[in-house]
């Protein structure tokens, strides 16, 4: 009985190591990925760097993701025969809070956070079709920087877009 559970286990894992296997190696769902930076909304203090964190943030999390073979930078050109493949991730924040350390930390449960709430769309760039939006909203600590900020913004917008675009038919 107990050789039998071993071998049972075994098997087991070689399909879930196989299963992870498959998953890594899928294809690219698009050819290229351009993000675009940011605009704002008028009211919305953010330090004029804050854009370029968000940007290169953004650019680095689409290249983790493997959704599309090649990430390029804002206004690279294309070829015309790879744009209906191609998407470009344009967007607006719209909302940021600074927080406050000390009710974050009296109180506690994000009460006193940073939020940052942001409206992002995922165009085709053949045809500015938009494939996807997301709001996106993301409170942390009123401690940490914009960096910090910027890269859970960032993360947050790919985890969408992975949740929401399906494969594009050839």
């Amino acid at each position: 009985m107990g050789k039998r559970i071993g071998i049972l286990m075994v098997f087991l894992l070689l399909a879930w190591l196989d299963a992870g296997a498959k998953e890594k190696d899928a294809a690219p769902l698009y050819k290229t990925a351009e993000a675009k930076h940011f605009t704002q909304v008028e009211g919305v203090e953010l330090t004029p760097a804050f854009g370029d964190y968000f940007y290169a943030e953004l650019r680095a999390e689409l290249k983790k993701s493997k959704m599309a073979a090649d990430v390029i930078g804002e206004g690279e050109a294309v070829d015309d025969a790879d744009a209906a493949q191609s998407i470009v991730v344009v967007g607006t924040i719209t909302e940021y809070k600074k927080g406050n350390v000390v009710t974050s930390s009296l109180i506690g449960f994000g009460v006193g956070a940073r939020s940052l709430k942001m409206d992002a769309d995922v165009q085709r760039r053949s045809d500015k079709k938009n494939l996807c939006t997301m709001h996106i909203h993301v409170k942390i600590e009123p401690r940490w920087d914009e960096k910090t900020m910027a890269k859970f913004a960032a993360q947050q917008v790919v985890k969408d877009m992975k949740k929401d675009l399906k494969p594009q038919a050839q």
